[in-house]
């Protein structure tokens, strides 16, 4: 497997923790609750980090960078 299918696989399993977290506030009514709001900033912070090293691993094999 390629390093930008890796580092997209990981983007994808980022984004589906983010929605289960979102799923899971709404569900237990934890919406605005501290400790979730801090956990869903740490994964949107987690998905631009893993979204720029899937643009910069794409640049690499296709000899753009």
């Amino acid at each position: 497997m390629e390093d930008s299918e890796i580092a997209k696989r990981d983007h994808q399993r980022n984004k589906s923790e983010i929605v289960n977290l979102v799923k899971e506030m709404f569900g237990l009514d934890k919406w605005g609750n501290e400790e979730y709001k801090k956990k869903l900033e740490e994964l949107v912070i987690k998905d631009d980090e893993l979204i720029k090293d899937v643009i910069k691993k794409i640049k690499l094999e296709k000899g753009l960078e």
